[in-house]
């Protein structure tokens, strides 16, 4: 069985974001907006033991390859909850 791939959680909500950003960089022109209240992430994760002194704990999220299985007995389901914001307040996607 090939190992499955992996990417940090910081990189998955670097990710989001950019999304969010992108988002409100399209909305800029539209007369309806929306703001953003929250964004739930549900990942399925490993946590990883480094094998050396002081190598501590690697948190991994989950990715999909074709091909590949991750057996469930190793993987945990861990949410979490963003709450946007920029400078001014309360995210929009819009105006």
């Amino acid at each position: 069985m090939e190992a499955p791939s992996f990417v940090g959680l910081a990189e998955v909500i670097q990710q989001i974001r950019g999304e969010l950003e992108q988002a409100r960089a399209a909305a800029e022109d539209e007369q309806i907006g929306f703001t953003v209240d929250k964004v739930s992430l549900e990942f399925t994760v490993q946590v990883h033991r480094a094998g050396t002194a002081g190598g501590g704990l690697r948190i991994g999220v989950v990715t999909a390859e074709a091909g590949g299985s991750v057996d469930r007995g190793t993987t945990h389901r861990v949410q979490v909850d963003l709450e946007p914001y920029t400078e001014s307040g309360r995210l929009g996607v819009g105006r």
